[in-house]
């Protein structure tokens, strides 16, 4: 299997975990209590999302963005203090965990590292490939 169709299976596999994790846990996405912490959520989940994107696309900045998004997420889990979790939602939260660091792995320690391009380049080309269908 190529490396960017592992990539994207990586990806879907830590997407559909987050969902798995907020089902098994309904209460972690409203834990975050106070205005930092309700901001920092909203900043890691934002750029989780757009670091996803951008990885798909192979696009090079999504890969500082990436880590980024989980240094956030780990100071986050920091300052929100001692939280209750059930078996399976711990479980999910571990999954979630080695998905991620088999993505970081991917992105920066893989022969795919040298596929990523800038996002003006990604862009020229999703422009010219437009172009030349339409």
């Amino acid at each position: 299997m190529r490396q960017d169709k592992i990539l994207g299976v990586l990806i879907l596999a830590e997407f559909i975990l987050v969902i798995l994790g907020i089902a098994c846990d309904p209460g972690a996405a409203a834990r975050p209590s106070g205005t930092l912490l309700t901001a920092l959520w909203v900043a890691v989940v934002v750029g989780t999302v757009l670091a996803w994107i951008g990885l798909l696309n192979l696009v090079r900045a999504a890969r500082p963005l990436y880590v980024g998004s989980w240094a956030a997420y780990f100071v986050l889990i920091l300052l929100s203090g001692p939280v209750e979790s059930t078996a399976v939602g711990y479980v999910v939260q571990m999954l979630m965990a080695l998905v991620g660091g088999a993505v970081i792995a991917m992105v920066y320690f893989s022969e795919l590292r040298t596929r990523f391009r800038t996002l003006a380049e990604a862009v020229g080309v999703t422009r010219s490939a437009a172009l030349r269908s339409g």
